[in-house]
């Protein structure tokens, strides 16, 4: 004969706090029930086709700081500085910030303006032939403007462009990590 667990509460808590804690673990196990079926998982590091990886990003721009960030958590993908090494190479033609007015108000002063990041690129394999031919990908962002809070806005400017610069890094993976190689 099998015996069955004790379910009783243990000795010094009372029976609220026994359901209590039943009720958490139940509550656990519910949600971690769906998300564990659903195929949840964490983020991982971006697999890349290749294992070395050229671009002629300006180490020290935000795109390009953000690009080598995200690669060093990459697993197997080395950013060379020649190349000639290089079994691909990201080839930026064109990084263009712009910064347009959207509204005016009754002043006829600019009220909002979109910010926007475009990057122009090419990658293409040791050879020369194209992974993925020139392609645009273009950011915006929307930022109104309060005339008192000149230096806020700025601020706010600077920290945006540099948000879609992360995002930027993180398309351009995505992009590489895409790539079939030919064999």
């Amino acid at each position: 004969m099998s015996r069955l667990p004790d379910t009783r509460p243990l000795a010094g808590t009372s029976r609220r706090g026994w359901l209590r804690g039943l009720s958490r673990s139940a509550l656990l196990v519910g949600l971690a029930g769906p998300l564990a079926a659903c195929g949840f998982h964490m983020r991982r590091a971006t697999q890349l086709p290749f294992s070395t990886l050229y671009t002629n990003l300006a180490p020290n721009g935000s795109i390009g700081l953000a690009l080598r960030r995200e690669l060093s958590h990459s697993e197997g993908t080395e950013l060379v500085t020649d190349p000639k090494k290089a079994e691909a190479r990201l080839m930026i033609l064109q990084e263009v910030p712009e910064r347009e007015v959207v509204a005016y108000s009754s002043e006829g002063r600019a009220r909002e303006y979109e910010l926007r990041l475009r990057l122009r690129f090419r990658v293409e394999d040791a050879k020369g032939d194209d992974l993925i031919p020139e392609s645009e990908i273009t950011l915006r962002r929307e930022i109104s403007n309060a005339d008192n809070q000149l230096t806020a806005r700025a601020d706010e400017e600077a920290m945006l462009f540099r948000d879609m610069s992360n995002d930027m890094a993180h398309q351009l993976l995505w992009r590489l990590a895409a790539i079939r190689p030919a064999e």
